[in-house]
């Protein structure tokens, strides 16, 4: 028999009983198996938990999950967080990858990609301030203050698009009064 030769149960078990254990284990390894993260019909907040998380590469792969308007309002939720994450999708076409990437500033670039129906707004989500060149250091990055200004940009946008949807609002420039950028 397989098992006595291999040494892994003990000859004084029965067929039914191997069996029944076997079974057994199969039934345990389905059930502890992970579900696979959905990118066609995405969850936000397990979106997050995996950016939180760091492994997002592991997990998901490269590719931006496929949200829509409807996730917009739960996207929101967490634009406030300014915490660095290790790893986000950018731009497929990109060859630039700024660090750190920090939550809320992939979230604004994930809503923008809803809002404008193209996924990937610009190469990466890194906003710049346009104000503050440097020959050395280029534009520089937006601050985790400015970000948190940025936010509210973003809510009272979102509060004006759910009061009169419309299409000239879902894709209204929501910097046009400040010097940041994509």
């Amino acid at each position: 028999m397989l098992f006595e030769k291999l040494n892994c149960l003990p000859t004084t078990y029965s067929m039914k009983t191997i069996t029944a254990f076997l079974i057994l284990m199969s039934f345990c390894q389905i059930s502890c198996e992970k579900d696979e993260f959905d990118l066609k019909n995405p969850d936000v907040d397990e979106f997050i938990i995996i950016l939180r998380g760091g492994n997002y590469f592991d997990e998901i792969g490269y590719e931006l999950p496929d949200f829509t308007m409807k996730h917009i309002d739960r996207l929101l939720s967490y634009v406030e967080d300014t915490s660095a994450i290790k790893e986000f999708p950018t731009n497929p076409f990109s060859s630039k990858y700024t660090e750190p990437k920090i939550l809320n500033e992939c979230l604004f670039w994930t809503i923008d990609g809803v809002r404008f129906g193209n996924k990937y707004p610009s190469l990466e989500p890194c906003l710049i301030d346009t104000t503050s060149f440097s020959e050395i250091e280029g534009y520089s990055r937006l601050t985790g203050r400015k970000l948190l200004e940025v936010a509210d940009l973003y809510l009272l946008w979102y509060n004006e698009y759910k009061a009169n949807p419309s299409s000239t609002l879902k894709t209204k420039n929501i910097f046009e009064d400040t010097s940041y950028s994509w």
